[in-house]
């Protein structure tokens, strides 16, 4: 089953807040309760698709950080982002 739209939606690019927009406007119609069975499950399904979109795009973005350190002389110097670190 295709969420209505969907296919438009697929072929833009999203900002991470407008995936979070709609994954919380998804929440509210669900919470609502009075969406039919098949619509439920519908939106239930594209939300689902858009928590992975959004996991993968943080992801990416972890990847990308950089943190700028200061050396004890005062030059500043790029590490890579651990993770593992905090």
């Amino acid at each position: 089953m295709k969420y209505r739209g969907e296919e438009k939606m697929s072929s833009e690019i999203k900002s991470f807040e407008d995936l979070l927009e709609e994954i919380k406007k998804i929440v509210d119609a669900l919470e609502a309760g009075k969406l039919p069975l098949d619509e439920s499950i519908e939106k239930f399904e594209r939300g689902a698709s858009l928590i992975k979109e959004c996991y993968l795009n943080l992801e990416s973005v972890k990847k990308k950080i950089s943190l700028i350190v200061e050396k004890n002389d005062g030059t500043l110097d790029l590490e890579d982002f651990d993770d593992e670190s905090q």
